[in-house]
């Protein structure tokens, strides 16, 4: 059975953030086929000296235990140089789908800090599993700066299963059907691709 793990906002550097061993006991004790950083791996006001490498160290350690992992870079990464290697997939601030453990995942990386673009997505063109993904401020009332706007009746006219957001560090829950909700700092998602179901970990 198809699954993906989804993590966002880790913030390494920050004071009140879980951590890097937070982070690799949950890839360690995870079941799934592929994983996906949702983003704000590293907090922008972070030592870059010391916590890039701690990034790197958490995005290398998955790619140990999955078969497939993704980088969807936040606004607080876009700081710092953190030079994710192979196979780490990193990907590209314009709006785009990939192939994930059996569904189509629509993305795009957040460019600027703060990130004002209204992007545009594509709505769903087959029966396959579609997932979207942003580190998104959607209309603003649990974030306080810009990062690619949006609202959920725009994310739910794309006929997706789901959208997973990052970027608002408590989760919270816009919309149940389809599921449209922030994972949450210290948080992850499970999503199951052959019911396009997800469980909180």
């Amino acid at each position: 059975m198809a699954s993906i793990l989804i993590f966002a906002d880790l913030h390494l550097g920050r004071p009140d953030a879980p951590g890097m061993e937070w982070v690799l006991n949950v890839l360690e004790v995870t079941t799934a086929d592929a994983c996906i950083c949702l983003g704000d791996i590293i907090d922008r006001k972070a030592d870059a000296a010391t916590y890039v490498p701690q990034a790197q160290k958490v995005m290398a350690r998955a790619c140990e235990l999955f078969s497939d992992v993704h980088f969807i870079s936040g606004n607080h990464d876009v700081h710092h140089e953190l030079s994710l290697s192979s196979p780490v997939t990193v990907h590209s601030a314009d709006v785009h789908s990939f192939h994930c453990a059996g569904a189509t995942v629509v993305t795009a990386a957040v460019a600027a800090d703060p990130d004002p673009r209204t992007l545009t997505f594509p709505t769903r063109q087959s029966n396959e599993p579609h997932l979207g993904l942003l580190h998104s401020s959607v209309t603003g009332e649990f974030s306080k700066g810009i990062c690619l706007p949006t609202t959920p009746e725009q994310l739910q006219a794309c006929g997706f299963d789901a959208w997973i957001l990052g970027h608002v560090h408590t989760p919270q829950v816009l919309q149940d059907n389809p599921f449209i909700g922030w994972v949450g700092m210290g948080e992850t998602v499970l999503y199951d691709v052959p019911t396009s179901s997800l469980t909180r970990l």
